[in-house]
């Protein structure tokens, strides 16, 4: 169930300027703990930069609460703007590529199918054995109905 007294929580007297910072700084450092350890592991698990790029930027953020300069809000704005772009463009530079099937197996392969020929000969030549028994054991069949 959504707790809708959590909105008045949030906008008391703890938040310094609720324009600028609308989180109070426990909620934004917990936030920004829980973003760098989901994106470390996802790093640690997948190896892709763009999630490197995250696990710094999200407790980067962190810094707006060392001045309440506008210059400093500005610039971290931007700074934050070209740290989702470089994630979003090494998205795309860092692709998983379709693994291509190198040469040597392919060798190894041609090699096993020759011995799969030699199971089929031997598989036939069971086949036909049986084949015969069986025309064999017809035949007699045959033989016995003829004579009665």
């Amino acid at each position: 169930m959504i707790d809708f007294n959590m909105l008045t929580t949030l906008s008391e007297a703890e938040i310094e300027n609720p324009n600028l910072f609308p989180f109070p700084f426990g909620m934004h450092i917990t936030f920004a703990i829980v973003g760098l350890l989901f994106f470390l592991f996802r790093f640690v698990t997948d190896k892709k930069p763009y999630q490197l790029i995250f696990a710094f930027a999200i407790p980067f953020s962190l810094t707006i609460w060392l001045s309440e300069s506008r210059a400093w809000f500005y610039a971290l704005g931007a700074i934050e703007g070209m740290l989702i772009l470089c994630a979003l463009i090494t998205t795309f530079i860092f692709k998983d590529k379709p693994e291509e099937k190198p040469a040597e197996p392919a060798r190894a392969e041609a090699a096993p199918a020759a011995d799969d020929d030699e199971d089929d000969d031997e598989e036939e030549g069971f086949d036909e054995d049986v084949a015969e028994a069986d025309e064999e054991a017809d035949s007699d069949d045959d033989d016995d109905e003829e004579e009665e």
